[in-house]
């Protein structure tokens, strides 16, 4: 449970970042187009774009999507770290 947090925690955060890269670039600079905004943020990709939304908005819905891909990717990494750290049998 804690590793899920540590995902919804890592989503609310890469939202913060990219606001305040917004914030100091300026409404000149053509951000919402980049690539990397998209991978990071697939709140981007997910939302509408009909209506405009408000920075908690987006910071939720990327949150919730980062705990939805941490709860798909942890039972592998448990998985991985599990077989990494038994022995192997010999004869």
């Amino acid at each position: 449970m804690q590793r899920i947090c540590l995902w919804i925690l890592i989503g609310a955060t890469i939202t913060c970042f990219w606001t305040l890269v917004m914030v100091v670039a300026g409404p000149h600079h053509n951000i919402s187009h980049w690539t990397i905004l998209a991978v990071t943020i697939p709140a981007s990709v997910v939302l509408p774009r009909s209506q405009p939304f408000t920075y908690y908005e987006v910071m939720f819905v990327n949150a919730a999507i980062y705990g939805l891909i941490g709860l798909a990717v942890e039972p592998f990494l448990r998985l991985r770290h599990r077989s990494a750290s038994e022995p192997a049998l010999t004869r």
